[in-house]
């Protein structure tokens, strides 16, 4: 079963990955067809408008496969999720079980051994459940809150609770990417600014202190590299829970609407 589900976090990453890099490519064409938008309206020309129409199909495209890998990611998640319950009623039976074991237990050495078997069985558990936790918020994002013909007054504000914990969860996630992209673009200039003193001593006629010794140029343009490419991915991830917020906005907006006028008798 552990197994499985590492198998399974795997998978989930990997698709996370490819994800990851069409957004980047997305982010790319956005940032295009913003420009070549603001060009038209300044009089572009036959050449600029058709780029920008096949950029749009490219865009829609690229949409279109980041939600089939988004939908493949929700899969993985619910059958990860369906694992570590169970793994988690198992491992709960085996704490239950060793717990009577070092009740009835004769000496201290023995006991000993067991309850130290139980705190590790315990923090596995726990992991798991935090896990489990995790991995939840993201199905909640999932759920459909479109308001059904059938619906009633109670059904809709079930609907507009599950848009709340929602929003709550996509403004998290934006707020934990400003946190990641502050510090990394913080880390960024200091690497940047460490690039350039050491090849300022690499360029002088004499290295007194031979100061270059403890650093590395290629290793720090691999760090900064490497970094440029994590704040691209995050600052797509975030302009694509921006989008996400207002959809959800919209939708909340109109469930209260829709709310109103049942109570209202409309």
């Amino acid at each position: 079963m552990r197994i499985q589900i590492e198998q399974l976090a795997e998978q989930a990453a990997g698709i996370s990955a490819e994800s990851n890099k069409l957004l980047r490519e997305n982010k790319q064409l956005t940032d295009r067809i913003r420009t070549a938008k603001q060009d038209l309206q300044q009089g572009g020309d036959r050449l600029l408008e058709r780029q920008l129409q096949d950029d749009l199909q490219a865009s829609r495209e690229l949409s279109d496969r980041i939600q089939e890998l988004d939908n493949r990611i929700y899969a993985l998640t619910e059958e990860s999720i369906a694992k570590q319950r169970i793994l988690v009623g198992l491992l709960n039976d085996e704490i239950e079980r060793l717990s009577g074991e070092a009740r009835v237990a004769k000496d201290a050495k023995t006991k000993t051994r067991i309850l130290a078997e139980v705190l590790k069985l315990q923090k596995e558990a726990e992991t798991y459940r935090e896990q489990m936790a995790r991995e939840s918020s993201e199905l909640l994002l999932s759920l459909d809150v479109a308001p059904a013909q059938t619906d009633g007054p109670d059904e809709i504000q079930q609907k507009l609770a599950v848009l709340q914990d929602q929003q709550d969860i996509i403004r998290s996630k934006i707020e934990g990417l400003d946190r990641q992209i502050r510090e990394t673009s913080k880390a960024l200039d200091l690497r940047r600014n460490m690039l350039e003193l050491l090849r300022d001593i690499r360029r002088g006629e004499e290295d007194e202190f031979d100061l270059d010794r403890s650093l590395d140029i290629a290793e720090l343009e691999g760090e900064i590299a490497d970094a440029e490419a994590a704040l691209e991915i995050w600052r797509a991830k975030r302009e694509s829970w921006y989008a996400k917020e207002k959809i959800h906005g919209e939708k909340a907006v109109h469930l209260a609407q829709e709310l109103e006028n049942m109570l209202q008798g409309k």
